[in-house]
């Protein structure tokens, strides 16, 4: 596992050893690649694959206009995640989920500090819970995974975060 910065001190993505890109390019390539979305659709027995189809690309720029306007300062990242679960709030490595309301595209990451997370990967969200859907349950390991190499690793806050992606270079 890498850790990739993708903007400033603000926003990081792991990039695992069996994959071409870093987490967010993987997944926005995945997310706009139509026939991918089409076999997602029909493997999850969606009753309108078009329309399936369509939605997640609009879901996908809003997505990418959120993270520019991030980009541009008009607001903090912090604006754009928020705690996984309820427990998870105000945690240091808590799991948090990355949406635009009423998107079922989720970006998932580890919030080292206020404004900085580190994305672990993320999904198209089917069901309610996580567990109930292969694809969100996956995304879970991964983020459990991905908190415990850090914590492995020493990393509690972002300072000792900022020491360990400068000694991983």
């Amino acid at each position: 596992m890498k850790i990739i910065r993708i903007f400033e001190d603000d926003l990081f993505s792991f990039h695992y050893e069996n994959e071409l890109h870093n987490e967010l390019e993987r997944l926005m390539k995945r997310w706009t690649n139509a026939e991918y979305l089409f076999d997602y659709a029909i493997n999850n027995n969606v009753p309108d694959n078009i329309g399936f189809v369509s939605a997640l690309f609009d879901q996908v720029a809003e997505i990418e206009n959120t993270l520019e306007m991030i980009f541009q300062g008009k607001y903090p990242i912090g604006h754009f995640f928020m705690p996984l679960h309820f427990a998870e709030h105000g945690k240091m490595l808590s799991m948090q989920k990355g949406k635009i309301s009423r998107n079922q595209l989720r970006l998932y990451a580890l919030k080292i500090d206020e404004n900085c997370f580190v994305i672990t990967g993320g999904a198209i969200k089917m069901t309610q819970k996580m567990s109930e859907h292969e694809e969100t349950s996956n995304e879970l390991d991964k983020l459990i995974k991905a908190r415990n190499h850090l914590n492995a690793n020493g990393v509690f806050d972002n300072e000792s975060f900022y020491e360990f992606i400068t000694e991983q270079s």
